[in-house]
């Protein structure tokens, strides 16, 4: 029968705690014990932090630091085992990576009875389970919180990944598979052509309106792109909007209503995308529809170029056309988003 090198132990497990409310996993950053120290319950073990945050974890209960299931520069699924604090000392400690398998495997399966010779028919053994389909639709996602805010930031369905096999937790570089992965259509369902419509406004206005709004109310120009986008959605409730602009990247919530002052940043996923190349050579865009709405403006020989691209099934015609004439009309006139 195998032999787990922890099953001697008593164990107390030392969880990967939970910094965020969208927060999958932890980076271990760093260990202050080692295997085989003797510790007490308010010791530090170890260092851990998401992108947001860093936090000290602390043994829980006096004893002998028995196992480390993780090294230092790995990230570990929130609520999996980090450490294992036993009773008494171990006589040989254990250190594991967490590519390794992290925490100790199940007990092993009693060894069978030896084959009956009376006669009677040997019981049939259970079938064992099916091996679970890794990241089935609907289950949870194992993802840290930098990959998972750039996923929703670029409109990337980390669900691909799962459905494909691909191993969780997902990190930054899984992006790029996802990215290469070829577009998916329902069986059977026609194909139809993504949505690309351009629009063309002065941009006089909003020259004039940015500097005023961040004197008189410190908005910055990515809230304001944002608060006028959102608002061109006519959703009933607040919306995401993400503002791409000289490479940077921030993400805001937009209240219904014409309150500029109301947005604030997030981390949801967006609803629209505002990609602002103005200052740069482009006067005209064509990258293909990706899975949020995009719009990007460019400047023209005389004023402000909108181009909306969207899937054919993110918006309809109709909602196309009231999105980019709502949000032309917005950045010709911003005033007019306050009255």
């Amino acid at each position: 029968m195998p032999h787990d090198e922890t099953s001697g132990f008593r164990p107390h497990d030392v969880t990967m705690p939970q910094l965020g409310m969208a927060q999958d996993t932890g980076l271990l950053v760093n260990w202050l014990k080692s295997p085989g120290d003797e510790v007490a319950a308010n010791d530090i073990l170890f260092e851990v932090e998401t992108d947001k945050s860093k936090m000290e974890v602390e043994a829980g209960r006096n004893g002998f630091l028995a196992a480390t299931l993780a090294e230092a520069g790995e990230e570990v699924p929130v609520g999996d085992p980090v450490a294992i604090i036993s009773d008494a000392r171990p006589e040989a400690p254990v250190a594991r990576s967490a590519r390794d398998g992290g925490a100790p495997p199940a007990p092993a399966a009693p060894v069978p009875a030896e084959k009956d010779t009376t006669g009677a028919p040997a019981k049939p053994a259970a079938a064992a389970p099916a091996p679970k389909t890794p990241g089935a639709k609907g289950g949870r996602i194992l993802a840290s919180p930098k990959a998972r805010r750039l996923a929703l930031e670029q409109g990337l369905d980390l669900n691909r990944l799962a459905e494909a096999g691909h191993p969780q937790p997902f990190h930054v570089a899984d992006l790029d598979v996802l990215r290469k992965m070829p577009a998916t259509a329902p069986a059977g369902a026609p194909s139809e052509a993504p949505r690309r419509l351009t629009a063309s406004c002065a941009g006089d206005g909003l020259s004039e309106f940015v500097p005023w709004a961040a004197e008189a109310q410190g908005l910055t120009l990515d809230a304001i792109l944002a608060g006028l986008a959102g608002a061109s959605l006519g959703a009933d409730g607040s919306v995401t909007v993400v503002v791409e602009r000289l490479g940077l990247t921030h993400s805001f919530s937009v209240p219904p209503g014409r309150s500029l002052s109301a947005v604030a940043e997030t981390d949801d996923a967006p609803a629209l995308i505002v990609r602002d190349l103005r200052g740069t050579p482009i006067s005209t865009v064509a990258l293909g529809s990706e899975q949020t709405p995009v719009l990007t403006v460019t400047g023209a020989a005389e004023g402000l170029s909108i181009t909306l691209e969207c899937a054919a099934g993110a918006r309809d015609a109709t909602e196309a056309i009231r999105l980019l004439t709502e949000f032309a009309g917005r950045m010709e006139q911003p005033l007019r988003h306050l009255l």
